[in-house]
């Protein structure tokens, strides 16, 4: 019997596993003696499985435990296990898995908890980990010629990477088949998850939520209504052809194309309904199978453009202009009021990735701005979200204005008071005529703010800013393109700004071409 916890598949077949469970913290009932746990290297969940061990010697149950770790070991569980009495009794392996290929062109090494424990927790445990599997790839595909790091930990991964290679070897290739990598920090480029994006897979994301690239897709999707079955996983992949020709269009323009495709889809319904016998034999044993999974996919992608209107449709407008107010620093006011309104009216998520966004494009909230907007979000929410202010705080999404440490031998009422000052004068000065801040001056200077005329289409896209509706080019993507088009060298583009981080060379500076 395997338990596991949050990995999407896992085959039994032919591998002698009785049967596959979801691991839960109250345990499961299983006659089988062979016990295997597959989890990733947690230490909550490390003792949740302790537990579950524990309880089961107690009843004097004669099993054999396995504890699987993905994907590295950590010197703290093992402390665990020996604090819990199972160390003897449990046999440690570990799963060190690589990059999975979520779809054409897209690998995921699938850490949902990295974020968390790098920019939250400062733990850098699982920084090795990513690090092996960048280096195996390049053992696969040849050494990389050009890496270019953005943020902290970036740098450290691209150190880690070259110790690797020069300890234990790189591959025989001459040339690889990656001219460039670029490892970049979250931290770097917080706009662009948090603003709203147009297309088809990022709206699908917004109302569904993408996991390990599938979706669940409820009754409003299925139209199916029978309890247990009412919710299906559906995979995301370039293998749908519906999915494919969609995924990266405007929204826009994705419903006129599922409209054609059902009236191809029955025209060729129709000719099939008046076609011989032996041909309508040749039909059933090649299309019929085809043709009843593209239907199926037509289906599902019409409820799901239903469902996104439902719950998108009567807000979007409204929020695309404040999205937009906000990164061009403008109307600071009804960009307040706009996020007060949506703590009323909008999930908790919606007014959270606003409040944020407003942060960021202004530096920082006033303490009056910032006290008043959590005080409503806490009587909306519950004050359980206090948590997640204190860790939006340490990410630096919601600092105050004014705000800084207690100096030296500094009372703290004098520094309260010092703080509540700062943070009026900070809210008065706010409020004045100002050219442009931190944000917007960055966003400028890699020209992130596409250039908006009557020529720009959203349905035919000449940059990647089309995703947010042409208000913002991800930082990513204005690198990577500056590399393509050789607008600039790597050497400039590492002076861009302070967060831009340093370039690696595996051979010299001029023995690459981002055309490969």
């Amino acid at each position: 019997m395997i338990c596991w916890h949050q990995f999407s598949e896992i085959h039994e077949q032919s591998h002698g596993v009785d049967k596959i469970f979801k691991f839960e913290k109250s345990g499961v009932s299983c006659v089988n003696s062979q016990l295997v746990y597959m989890i990733y290297s947690d230490l909550i969940t490390a003792k949740y499985v302790c537990n579950q061990i524990n309880a089961s010697i107690h009843q004097n149950h004669q099993n054999s435990y396995n504890l699987i770790l993905v994907p590295s070991d950590l010197v703290a569980i093992q402390q665990l296990l020996e604090e819990e009495g199972v160390h003897g009794i449990l046999t440690v392996h570990i799963f060190p898995w690589e990059l999975i290929r979520l779809d054409g062109g897209v690998m995921s090494y699938e850490l949902p908890g990295l974020f968390k424990m790098l920019f939250v927790d400062g733990d850098r445990s699982m920084l090795p980990a990513v690090a092996r599997s960048l280096w195996s790839l390049q053992l696969l595909l040849g050494r990389i010629p050009l890496t270019l790091t953005q943020g902290r930990f970036s740098l450290q991964v691209r150190t880690m990477v070259d110790t690797l290679c020069n300890e234990l070897g790189t591959s025989d290739k001459a040339d690889s088949d990656i001219s460039c990598m670029l490892v970049v920090d979250r931290d770097v480029d917080y706009a662009s998850v948090l603003l709203t994006p147009v297309t088809y897979v990022g709206l699908l994301d917004e109302v569904f939520g993408i996991s390990s690239g599938t979706i669940e897709l409820d009754s409003r999707v299925t139209g199916n209504q029978d309890g247990a079955r009412e919710k299906i996983n559906y995979q995301l992949s370039s293998t749908d052809a519906i999915y494919n020709e969609i995924k990266n269009r405007h929204f826009s323009d994705v419903f006129p194309f599922l409209s054609s495709k059902t009236k191809e889809m029955q025209s060729e319904y129709n000719r099939s309904c008046n076609v011989a016998l032996q041909e309508m034999k040749h039909y059933v044993a090649t299309e019929l199978r085809k043709v009843t999974a593209l239907k199926r996919s037509l289906a599902y992608h019409i409820g799901a453009c239903e469902v996104i209107i439902g719950e998108m449709g009567h807000r979007y407008e409204s929020l695309h202009q404040v999205e937009k107010n906000m990164l061009e620093g403008r109307n600071k006011r009804e960009n307040f009021s706009y996020v007060e309104e949506c703590l009323a009216t909008s999930g908790k998520l919606t007014s959270l990735r606003l409040l944020c966004l407003l942060a960021l494009t202004q530096d920082g909230l006033s303490v009056d701005e910032a006290t008043l907007l959590k005080t409503q979000f806490l009587h909306c929410c519950g004050y359980e979200h206090l948590v997640t202010f204190h860790n939006l705080e340490k990410l630096g999404l919601l600092t105050p204005q004014g705000m800084g440490t207690n100096p030296g031998n500094t009372s703290s009422g004098a520094s309260d008071a010092a703080g509540k000052l700062a943070g009026r004068v900070a809210q008065v000065v706010s409020q004045l005529p100002k050219r442009t801040g931190a944000f917007q001056a960055f966003a400028y200077k890699l020209k992130l703010f596409p250039e908006a005329s009557e020529e720009y289409d959203l349905k035919q896209p000449k940059d990647p800013g089309y995703v947010f509706g042409g208000l913002y080019v991800p930082v990513v993507c204005r690198l990577v393109s500056l590399l393509i088009k050789k607008e600039l060298s790597p050497e400039e583009i590492v002076k861009l700004g302070p967060s831009i981080g340093t370039t690696s060379w595996a051979k010299k500076p001029g023995d690459w071409d981002m055309n490969r």
